[in-house]
């Protein structure tokens, strides 16, 4: 179990949303440090959980000291040869590395620790290129260069009841994200449901922005975070590598809160496992001109996750079943591009009895854009406005798209994934053709 989800966690690592492998990274290099002991055994290059081992025992020693280091590339090879704006394929691919160090094992303030990551990116985009919608049928496509992303302290206190980050933080590692979203391909769900990225200047990986969470339990199944970030709309600019460190955000400040209730959880629970989460942001200067007229200061949202296992086969330890997911996006119509937005799915774990750490997804997105926004467009279209508003004039209804796929865990170091997209009405506009996708991808934990 500890191979599956060391590999499984350093696949998140690098796409576009990748909140997994920074968001868990606590659990991830927790189990580094329970794998990398001396008394372990290596194991053969194909059975341990690294594709690169434990480089003669020095992972191990600096294990011991208390710096883990996590590697692992993934690559997503796509193409649609049926439908889009033209015929084609796509290759992109994503190196991450990131290394936790324990401070707290050298002083007296125990549960302090420092984290960092950098990315390394490189491809071309199938849905910008060739297809022409709105939700990347690519993980691992943004950021196509170098970066550095997260770098951070971070204080656990109180038995881990309470937590504290600080420094160059992702908000999408902290919020709106479900573990399930990371089994798709599609960036529209992974990690973070995509329509936020499009309402306001929201951070997930590769891209970092100074912030400040404080995560606390104030009953053992309920997990509540707030947070304030810097809302900068160009941090993720190539061209800053990561180090745009302004402390002046575009949009002010983002303001947000998720408070989270945990079904089944517990050591002693026996039941099926579910999350049930609500969240609100606002930007505190964000400032523009509304669709239909007039101005507006400050912008807002409000998002539900659910995900509740259903059907759960065999050994409970195996964790295989039937898992449904949720997440519904909601935002003021007069000023944002999504206004509502729903992406769900089914997740089914160990399928096959012969292949119990396999994962089985199949998903679907609506997006809906903004009423306001195509009454707007339309105007413009029929009176022909010049110059042309940025919204542009022609009339946006809706994107969707289905998606299915099946990971398949060769070994505790390397995933692939065939997958299948069908996208519905590519950016809403009706002219372009509903497109297939096709490809797979590919995941080593290094």
């Amino acid at each position: 179990m500890k191979t599956l989800i060391l590999a499984l966690l350093v696949v998140v690592h690098l796409h576009a949303g990748d909140a997994n492998f920074s968001g868990t990274a606590p659990k991830r290099h927790q189990e580094m440090t329970e794998t990398l002991q001396p008394e372990v055994t290596e194991l053969s290059w194909w059975d341990r959980p690294y594709l690169t081992g434990d480089w003669n025992g020095g992972r191990s020693k600096l294990a011991r000291d208390g710096m883990t280091v996590g590697m692992s590339y993934v690559a997503d090879i796509l193409g649609n040869p049926i439908g889009g704006k033209a015929k084609g394929g796509a290759f992109a691919g994503s190196f991450g590395l990131d290394i936790n160090i324990d401070i707290g094992k050298y002083i007296a303030l125990k549960g302090l620790s420092f984290y960092s990551s950098v990315v390394g990116r490189t491809g071309t985009n199938l849905s910008a290129d060739k297809i022409g919608n709105q939700y990347p049928a690519a993980q691992v496509y943004g950021g196509q260069n170098i970066r550095l992303n997260e770098l951070y302290l971070k204080q656990v206190l109180f038995k881990e009841w309470l937590l504290i980050k600080l420094g160059r933080l992702n908000a999408g590692n902290d919020f709106l994200q479900s573990e399930l979203c990371y089994k798709f391909v599609n960036n529209g769900f992974d990690g973070n449901p995509i329509s936020i990225f499009f309402n306001g200047p929201f951070t997930a990986y590769p891209n970092a922005t100074w912030g400040f969470l404080l995560q606390f339990r104030p009953y053992k199944r309920i997990l509540a975070k707030m947070a304030a970030y810097v809302a900068q709309d160009n941090v993720a600019d190539n061209k800053y590598h990561g180090f745009n460190w302004s402390l002046n955000g575009s949009d002010g400040m983002q303001l947000i809160t998720e408070w989270s209730y945990q079904v089944n959880q517990l050591k002693t629970d026996t039941g099926y496992p579910g999350n049930y989460r609500a969240g609100y942001f606002y930007y505190t200067d964000s400032k523009g001109d509304k669709f239909l007229g007039g101005h507006y200061h400050g912008n807002s949202g409000y998002y539900f996750l659910v995900d509740q296992m259903v059907l759960r086969v065999g050994d409970p330890k195996l964790e295989r079943g039937l898992t449904p997911f949720v997440a519904v996006l909601f935002a003021p119509k007069d000023r944002n591009l999504l206004p509502f937005y729903i992406s769900s799915g089914l997740v089914y774990k160990g399928l096959f009895p012969s292949r119990p750490k396999d994962y089985t997804n199949l998903g679907f997105i609506y997006g809906k854009y903004s009423t306001d926004m195509k009454e707007a467009q339309g105007i413009a279209k029929r009176t022909r406005m010049t110059p042309v508003p940025t919204f542009g004039n022609q009339p946006q209804n809706f994107e969707a798209l289905v998606e299915l796929n099946h990971w398949f865990q060769i070994n505790p170091w390397f995933i692939i994934v065939p997958d299948i997209q069908y996208i519905i009405n590519p950016r809403g506009l009706g002219t372009t053709k509903d497109a297939l996708v096709v490809g797979a991808q590919i995941s080593v934990t290094l």
